[in-house]
């Protein structure tokens, strides 16, 4: 299986709320004890979650970009597959799996449905809050989570890779029961904190 991360590459993007989906898989990737490496257009980890090897992959692009990246990396790799992204239509502390959908005026996302030419391929959403009414959305995806904010997507970050550990050990309708169900978290210290 490989699980795709989205997000924009460099130290000026690393904490913002559109790299959620780069923040997920590091995340992953340091609870499994495995380092990311450099491709040519990505960087890549294989771990393995109940004898499945796992790959996560950062496409090392611009989010309206990465549809190429992923066709490209999916031509030579014939697996299932899973793209982790920010959702602004979503709550902070709320994640979404599912099987299908539009890109929900996502770039990320449209672009890898204009690449692919399908929109039929799973994605798992995590919300990371509507913008004030003074604030554009493209200016709000490209600052950094606050302090309350973080603590809450720390919590999010721990159900959702329990949630893909599910995906791959159990199948996905049980991980989109487990993900979709998950609601605002308790607030608590998690040693594998993104900040």
């Amino acid at each position: 299986m490989i699980i795709f991360g989205l997000g924009n590459p460099g130290l000026k993007y690393r904490r913002t709320r559109h790299n959620a989906g780069y923040i997920f898989l590091e995340n992953l990737a340091r609870t499994s004890r495995k380092r990311f490496s450099n491709k040519r257009r990505y960087k890549i980890a294989t771990l393995r979650i109940k004898n499945c090897r796992v790959l996560l992959i950062k496409p090392d692009c611009w989010m309206n970009q990465c549809g190429t990246v992923i066709r490209d990396i999916l031509q030579d790799e014939k697996e299932d597959f899973l793209i982790v992204l920010d959702d602004i239509n979503l709550p902070l502390g709320r994640m979404r799996l599912r099987s299908t959908g539009s890109d929900g005026g996502h770039l990320g996302l449209r672009s890898i449905i204009n690449m692919l030419s399908t929109c039929n391929f799973p994605r798992l959403r995590l919300g990371v809050g509507q913008p004030p009414l003074s604030v554009d959305a493209e200016e709000y995806v490209l600052k950094s989570f606050k302090s309350d904010e973080i603590r809450i997507f720390n919590d999010v970050l721990r159900h959702g890779m329990k949630g893909i550990r599910m995906l791959v050990s159990d199948g996905f309708v049980k991980a989109q029961n487990y993900i979709n169900s998950f609601k605002m978290p308790d607030i608590e210290q998690d040693s594998n904190r993104f900040d």
